[in-house]
């Protein structure tokens, strides 16, 4: 009996030990990573485990490999790609502030562009038309990565005093390979407004015809407002359709060239179904074969915005719908762009939620199908039409 209590006493002695072994270590483990902090301790105990040297050298070692192996593995997934900026392109002949930039365009190849500078808003109210707009645009183009102004800058002629809004180079928009050019001067004419058409031949750029200027700006009743031709063009691929937007007119008109030879297709186009002065015209764009035309306005239905579409078939153009995006919060103030095909509609809303602004996108399949705009995350699976005949 007396051995088994010796015995059992033994145990317990050796227990205690260990138990004060044991609570000695954990408190120093508890002083120790509190100094090393979070660093210390990932290199003391975490690295190891995850396959990392505690080791600097090697540790270095192997993130050196391991980044190696992540831009191997990036570039079989997609060859990077990245932007250079060239230096800025500023024409050369500008008078004073001319407020370059202010609308640009590209060739479908990219060598060419354009840049419009309308010069200071209400800098060509009442300028003699013997002095000359205050605003031009200017064409620049590229090679071998160089970007170079080709010829003078682009003033076209009038014979009216100006107006009281932007000149020309408000609006510019360049022919697919390059070769046309129209320039948008919403003051002409005491703003009346007008387009430019400019060709290009062995790198020189000529004025082709008279300025454009769309007939029938008012219907009658219609209140005296200045139509502003000349704030939106847009051209087809080819160069030989061209819209001019007019929002003062709330229209558009559509010009057509033969031969060199520009005249209007048709009458104005006023899209149906706006609520209030829409300001139709305030943009405007054109599908690559000038068929379908999108046309902005950002006045519609008290500042909502809508984007009319407009059709042609055997020279006659007809208004298709009006697109109107869902869940805008307040004020919209749209701009419009369409694909080449003209199977996607991108519009614009810069004014929307108090400024934050937002776009749209509508799509359709197959010619006369409706546009649809596809859901978004924060939207119903299957939203309804925000479309209206």
């Amino acid at each position: 009996m007396i051995g088994r209590i010796l015995l059992t006493l033994a145990v317990l002695a050796v227990a205690g030990f260990v138990l004060l072994v044991l609570i000695g270590l954990w408190d120093r483990y508890e002083q120790e990573t509190a100094a090393l902090g979070f660093s210390g301790i990932y290199e003391r105990y975490l690295a190891p485990q995850a396959g990392f040297s505690s080791d600097p050298k090697a540790r270095a070692a192997a993130e050196a490999e391991r980044a190696r192996q992540g831009a191997v593995a990036r570039e079989q997934v997609a060859p990077p790609q990245s932007f250079q900026q060239r230096p800025k392109l500023v024409g050369t002949g500008a008078v004073g502030s001319t407020n370059q930039g202010i609308s640009v365009a590209l060739s479908a190849d990219g060598n060419s562009a354009i840049v419009g500078g309308p010069g200071p808003n209400n800098a060509d109210r009442d300028r003699s038309p013997l002095v000359g707009p205050s605003g031009a645009a200017w064409v620049f183009t590229r090679s071998g990565g160089a970007w170079r102004q080709q010829g003078n800058k682009l003033v076209g002629t009038t014979s009216e005093y100006g107006g009281g809004l932007w000149s020309q180079g408000a609006s510019v928009a360049l022919s697919g390979d390059g070769n046309t050019a129209i320039v948008g001067g919403p003051s002409d004419n005491k703003t009346t407004g007008a387009a430019w058409v400019f060709t290009r031949s062995g790198g020189v750029w000529t004025q082709q015809g008279n300025k454009l200027v769309g007939s029938g700006a008012y219907w009658g009743g219609e209140p005296p407002l200045p139509p502003g031709q000349g704030m939106s063009v847009a051209l087809s691929a080819d160069g030989n359709t061209a819209i001019v937007g007019g929002w003062g007119a709330e229209a558009a008109w559509v010009f057509i060239c033969s031969a060199g030879v520009w005249t209007q297709q048709g009458n104005k186009l006023v899209g149906s179904g706006a609520v209030g002065s829409a300001r139709q015209g305030t943009s405007v764009a054109l599908s690559a074969d000038g068929n379908i035309a999108i046309v902005g306005g950002f006045a519609d239905n008290g500042g909502a915005g809508a984007a009319l579409v407009f059709t042609r078939s055997d020279g006659r153009w007809t208004q298709d719908r009006k697109l109107v995006g869902s869940g805008a919060v307040g004020k919209s103030a749209p701009s419009v762009a369409l694909s080449a095909d003209g199977s996607i509609v991108m519009v614009g809303g810069s004014n929307d939620n108090g400024g934050v602004g937002a776009a749209w996108v509508f799509t359709r399949s197959g010619a006369g199908s409706d546009y649809q705009e596809p859901p978004t995350p924060s939207a119903p699976s299957n939203p309804p039409p925000s479309l209206e005949k």
